[in-house]
């Protein structure tokens, strides 16, 4: 056995050890895949283990995240970042090798991969962001995007999305290993997945490499270097694997894919590999030889810093450019300027359209901001004017036409977030955001700062109908972890929103923004806003007294205007605060005693106004009688009429807490 079989087969029972030792996971895929692991890592790829973060890094996706194992040893082996512990721990609470990868770029992991197809989509937004980096710095950034993907990733339909996207973008850097075994979960591919793949990425405008031999690290290195060579289209190279290679009864099997092989079978295996090695024992030569990695990357980069010096000598303008692009500066005030920008006219406007303007003034200031939508820019206003649309012969565009693919739109935006260069922003309907919460999810759980923007966010878009107005959507977001849901009553909380989102480096925001033109509310409260009391979540825009107040209402967006002058009315005989709540989860870390300070606990009634459904308010409100709320579909109508119908007119707000107040 000579030293490369030897080392593929050290990632085989690494990758079965780990499993047998958590008594949990999918053995099956890396012992298919091992021998396309280490073609990359050890053969193709320009990585370096002691830089995971290395500026112009190829960047690997494993994209069947269940084969995790997989990845963490081939890390291990490479000597990133992971000690023979931390695999023996695989699966464990608190340990570095989790389920599924979870972005970590400190230990070598892009991206969070695990629901199939997202990191398929990931790695066609880094593709972007190479192919607008090395359009204009050609000199120091030339890197590929890597990554295997399976059976389970291209039935998904966001791989479709990102796959179509991607072929008319013509991204050259894309080079994608399909670990073709023909075996999901269920079984045989024959049962559901029976169609020609080389010929459907062909249609959508990829080179294909169908009939490799994915256990012959000579035929992929070669086919994988004739795919370098053509920078006019995404790569597929359809790999032949067998899952759970070298199992004398599980290969080919569905039962190699997600459960242990287990103490008498993985001796077995051992056996047919010619592997004498204990359980997570390793031999000298293959760690001395999969370590020359280390040497390596170290002399790449090196080189490469060589490179980016002489850079700088030549061209000092491009030089700070591209410094705060590599490393995520911005101006340092920009946001003022941006606040300094607000119009000063009162007149009514649509928080979609005060969102566009705030986004044409950040675009100054902020060269690495880009963005777009799905087919909605002009409904979203996410156009940056002045700029071209990205495409083959322009790449230096700053917007993005997505086409109508939310869900694609999604895992792009992720994966242009975590390439770790651009800030972006993606636009469409909020009743849409179903079509892509999983990436939504996964921008969250991955701690990237993507940008959603929602917008039509209620009934007051009107004659649409209820197809197209959000009721449960608002509150559905809100229920993500570690996603920032702003919903801004007017144009100075929509910039107040952008700054807060800007200025978030490791969280998603989202941005809920309203279709009709919405009051200035400090001209209608007569109360000022600030930085300062918006930053903090929540917020009293409205009151008639200094004392503990008899109603609290609680609200958000376009409801707010509405319940203010329904305040003002009611504060004729009552006691009465609006509280502006435009981001919870900001209002909820604040200290017990600004929360108590904003809502008192003496209050009698505090009453939630909101146009969706009231599921969650509860927390703040005590009870389900003071929310008023929407719990059925809109209808199609002018939106007018239905914010009366339904009750968020002025008018209705005060006859709903008349009947609450008795």
């Amino acid at each position: 056995m000579n030293i490369e079989e030897k080392s593929i087969n050290a990632l085989r029972f690494l990758s079965i050890d780990q499993v047998n030792s958590a008594n949990s996971g999918h053995p099956g895929a890396p012992m298919g895949a091992a021998p396309i692991a280490y073609t990359l890592f050890k053969k193709i790829m320009r990585h370096n283990p002691n830089n995971p973060k290395f500026h112009n890094r190829d960047r690997f996706i494993l994209s069947i995240g269940h084969a995790s194992a997989l990845l963490y040893s081939v890390l291990y082996l490479t000597g990133y970042d992971f000690e023979l512990d931390d695999l023996k721990k695989f699966r464990q609470f608190g340990s570095k090798t989790p389920g599924h990868p979870e972005r970590d770029l400190n230990l070598g992991i892009e991206v969070t991969t695990g629901p199939l197809g997202q990191g398929f989509a990931n790695g066609v937004g880094m593709a972007i962001s190479e192919k607008m980096l090395s359009s204009k710095y050609k000199e120091i950034i030339d890197h590929y995007i890597f990554g295997i993907v399976g059976d389970g990733d291209l039935q998904e339909g966001i791989a479709s999305e990102a796959a179509s996207l991607a072929g008319t973008l013509g991204l050259g850097k894309i080079i994608y290993i399909y670990d073709s075994n023909n075996i999901s979960i269920d079984g045989s591919n024959d049962l559901a997945f029976t169609e020609n793949v080389g010929d459907r990425f062909r249609s959508y405008g990829w080179e294909v490499f169908e009939d490799v031999d994915g256990l012959s690290t000579k035929e992929l290195e070669s086919t994988i270097n004739k795919a370098k060579s053509n920078l006019d289209k995404p790569t597929l190279i359809i790999a032949n694997t067998t899952i759970g290679y070298g199992s004398p009864n599980k290969s080919g099997k569905e039962s190699a894919h997600g459960e242990p092989l287990g103490e008498e079978e993985t001796i077995l295996t051992r056996k047919n590999l010619n592997w004498e090695y204990s359980e997570f024992e390793i031999p000298e030569d293959v760690i001395s030889h999969m370590r020359e990695s280390v040497e390596n990357g170290q002399k790449l980069e090196s080189s490469w810093n060589t490179e980016y010096e002489n850079f700088k000598l030549k061209n000092p303008d491009l030089y700070i450019e591209i410094e705060k692009i590599l490393n995520g500066e911005i101006d340092a005030d920009w946001d003022h300027k941006l606040l300094d920008s607000i119009s000063k006219s009162n007149d009514p406007e649509a928080t979609r359209a005060s969102s566009g303007n705030a986004i044409n003034i950040i675009k100054d200031y902020i060269p690495n901001l880009i963005g777009g939508s799905a087919d909605l820019t002009g409904s979203t206003n996410t156009e940056i004017k002045g700029s071209d649309n990205f495409s083959k012969i322009k790449p230096h565009g700053r917007n993005i036409k997505f086409g109508v693919r939310e869900h694609g739109m999604g895992g792009i935006m992720n994966g242009i977030s975590a390439h770790g260069n651009y800030r972006i922003f993606g636009g469409t309907f909020l009743v849409f955001s179903d079509y892509m919460r999983g990436a939504v999810r996964l921008s969250a759980l991955s701690n990237l700062n993507s940008i959603w923007i929602f917008t039509h966010d209620s009934i007051g878009l009107g004659e649409d109908g209820p197809t197209h107005q959000p009721i449960s959507q608002l509150m559905s977001l809100r229920s993500i972890p570690n996603l920032n849901v702003f919903r801004p009553a007017d144009k100075k909380e929509t910039f107040l929103a952008w700054q807060a989102a800007i200025n978030t480096k490791n969280k998603p925001s989202a941005l809920i923004l309203s279709r009709q033109a919405l009051p200035d509310l400090e001209s209608l409260s007569n109360f000022k806003i600030t930085k300062e009391d918006f930053s903090k979540g929540a917020y009293i825009c409205y009151e008639n007294t200094k004392d503990n107040p008899e109603i609290v209402f609680l609200s958000t967006g376009s409801e707010v205007a509405e319940t203010i002058v329904a305040a003002k009315e009611l504060s004729k005989n009552h006691k009465v605060r609006v509280v502006s709540m435009p981001c919870w989860d900001i209002f909820d870390s604040q200290t017990e005693e600004y929360r108590k300070k904003i809502i008192p606990d003496q209050t009698s009634k505090i009453i939630s106004v909101e146009a969706g459904v009231g599921l969650g308010w509860q927390k703040y409100t005590k009870n389900n009688e003071n929310i008023i709320s929407i719990e059925s579909f809109g209808a199609s109508a002018p939106g007018k009429e239905l914010i009366n119908s339904f009750g968020f007119s002025s008018d209705r707000i005060i006859e709903k807490t008349n009947l609450i107040l008795k």
